[in-house]
């Protein structure tokens, strides 16, 4: 690995990329494609471009990458979710067909474990094996679920090329700073839909980014789950922030929910339909990065827990 492309390099996880890989790997240029400007730690090179324009083509055949990291997705949600998907799944096909013409060695997109969506009867915990079904009703989720496929025809269509996808969980740490985590940690209460006492995993940035570099540097394939072997729970949140938890109805908190997006409810972030993310079980299994590949993760969800509540000022 010498030329590295990574597409969301300004955003959270791009950033951490950027990071590691500078520090870790010294000797590999990095190209950052973003359409924000990058923060502190910038790549070796830098190209301003929208993930659907086609300058982005233009500056990876310019790069000539060996290695394309794709991570640049449309995260907090969008009211308009047409626009939301044009980015994230017409992006994607943007960005495969200029990989097609450019042939790197290795390519990688980040997914996520909401890919395999929310729903009563997925295992405690998922395998990579464990089927893909959208949860249509969290535009996110539907369009990781939807650039998967892509992803995978694209793997099968270029067995020249290392091609793998990973599926973390949510990502926090001492830099997050997003509406899960002020969904997560800045409700005076918190709730068990229908009494459920739902499970929640967290990883953190550092694994996600080593996790990567690991994949990449083992020229590995295929979809890899990245999160921590265990999971804590809506009371242990409870228990851990101080703060008193009550049962509520599914369909009066979705209804709420629903109301307070569309009506524009100040501070309301996400639509309905994430809701079903705190209903049903979607936890992983990290099964193929620690048989395979050998990796151990440093910190535990309740570690990662810990790590991202919000610092009072």
């Amino acid at each position: 690995m010498k030329r590295l492309a990574i597409t969301g390099s300004s955003g959270y996880l791009g950033s951490a990329l950027v990071e590691h890989f500078r520090q870790t790997h010294p000797d590999v240029t990095i190209l950052g494609l973003d359409i924000r400007e990058p923060g502190p730690i910038v790549p070796n090179e830098f190209v301003q471009a929208d993930i659907r324009s086609p300058s982005l083509g233009d500056a990876i055949r310019s790069f000539q990458p060996d290695t394309v990291l794709h991570g640049a997705f449309a995260f907090a949600p969008m009211r308009n979710e047409r626009l939301m998907r044009e980015i994230n799944v017409d992006g994607s096909i943007n960005l495969l067909q200029a990989v097609a013409g450019v042939r790197p060695a290795r390519l990688l997109f980040v997914s996520s474990a909401t890919a395999y969506g929310a729903w009563p009867d997925n295992p405690l915990p998922m395998p990579e094996t464990w089927p893909l079904r959208a949860r249509k009703q969290f535009r996110y989720a539907a369009d990781k679920t939807e650039v998967e496929s892509l992803v995978a025809a694209f793997a099968e269509d270029h067995p020249d090329i290392a091609v793998s996808w990973v599926r973390p969980s949510v990502i926090g740490g001492p830099n997050m700073a997003n509406y899960l985590q002020r969904f997560i940690f800045g409700m005076p209460f918190l709730a068990k839909l229908d009494g459920y006492d739902a499970p929640l995993q967290l990883v953190h940035e550092s694994d996600v980014v080593q996790a990567i570099d690991a994949i990449l540097t083992a020229d590995a394939r295929g979809a890899f789950n990245i999160a921590p072997p265990d999971w804590i729970t809506i009371s242990d949140i409870a228990r851990e922030t101080g703060r008193r938890i009550f049962p509520v109805p599914f369909w009066l908190a979705y209804a709420a929910h629903w109301l307070a997006w569309w009506t524009r409810f100040p501070l309301h972030e996400s639509p309905a339909g994430f809701l079903y993310f705190v209903r049903y079980p979607w936890v992983v299994t990290p099964a193929r990065l620690q048989t395979e590949l050998g990796y151990e993760f440093r910190f535990s969800t309740l570690d990662v827990l810990r790590q991202s509540v919000p610092k009072r000022s």
